[in-house]
This record gives C-alpha cells, structure tokens and sequence, in this order.
C-alpha cells in the first residue's frame, strides 16, 4: 500500500469518512495484534489494546504528523497502550518449572527441525517477557517485528544508542536465559 493511498484515507477520515478509517484499520489491524499480543502474551486483552489503539487514533487523527510515517504513529500508540496494560496488571513472568519444560522440548531429538525452531520461536518469547520493559519493547520492535532503528525512535523516543544498548541487554538476558535451561 502506498503512502499516497494511506494519506488519502487519513484525509477523508479527518472529514469524517469512516469508510476511509475502515479501510485504515483492516491494513494495521493484524501487524498491531501480532505486535500487541508479543508485549503482553495474552489473546483477549491483545484484541483489547488493539481496539484501544484504534479508538485513540480516530480519536487524535487530526494531531497525527503527516511528516512522520503513519505506521510508526500507530504503532507508538499500540505501545502506550500496551505499557498502560502492563503498567496495571504487572504481568507475572514465567516460572522456572514452565521453561524448563519448553527447554526440553527443545532437547528432543524426535521433533522435525521445522517444530524445534516454532518451538524455540515460542520459547523466546516467552523469555522476552522476562526483560525490563524497555527490553522488551525494543526486542519486539527490532527482533520480532522487523522495525529499522529509525522507526523505533520514533515509537520509542529512545536515542538509537539508547535502543543499541537495550537491544544487546535483552539479547544478552534471553541467550544467558536459554542457557540456563537447555544445557
């Protein structure tokens, strides 16, 4: 989809046009829910925050930035929105016993490689909601959803140092996490 296509639809929404937001949200909705459900490791209060983000960007269309990419707006609300969920449930991280038994998934020799790695996907994360916040955030974004440094800072309002060192500590803590329970 173009950014022309993308800046049409905003402008028609900004006049009222629903249909035009419609069309904006069955772009974003299933890369918001993939990322949403990443942060927080739950399907129904992901299909939440994902209608929360939504609701708030119709709401604060008219103050988006047009100068800024659309995807990266949305996605610095989903963030906020997620961080809001976070923030009050304080989601409890894994227990030992629970890795441990994924790891040993992992050490069988039965399974075809294609459902080790699935596997060891699901396992990392799970580790990732382990990390400090900002961790986690930045490895989703990075590693999980495929974002460039740029867009980061802009969802983020980390320096690209600051998601450099975050990025490192997180991939640090899963690799030194996998070990404990693997080897």
């Amino acid at each position: 989809m173009s950014e022309h296509n993308i800046n049409e639809w905003i402008n028609q929404s900004l006049a009222g046009n629903r249909w035009a937001f419609k069309e904006i949200v069955g772009l974003y909705q299933q890369k918001i829910f993939s990322y949403v459900f990443r942060i927080v490791c739950n399907e129904e209060e992901a299909k939440d925050i994902v209608q929360e983000t939504f609701i708030r960007a119709w709401t604060f269309l008219p103050k988006y930035d047009s100068s800024y990419k659309f995807s990266t707006w949305l996605y610095k609300i989903a963030t906020n929105c997620s961080r809001n969920y976070l923030k009050k449930t304080k989601a409890l991280a894994l227990s030992g016993e629970k890795l441990l038994t994924m790891a040993e998934q992992l050490k069988s020799t039965d399974l075809e490689q294609q459902i080790i790695n699935k596997n060891l996907a699901k396992i990392i994360i799970q580790l990732a909601h382990n990390l400090t916040p900002k961790q986690k955030l930045v490895f989703t974004l990075k590693c999980l959803e495929g974002l460039d440094t740029e867009d980061i800072t802009g969802i983020t309002n980390l320096s690209a140092a600051q998601i450099k060192d975050n990025l490192y500590l997180a991939k640090k803590s899963i690799r030194e996490q996998l070990q404990k329970y693997i080897v």
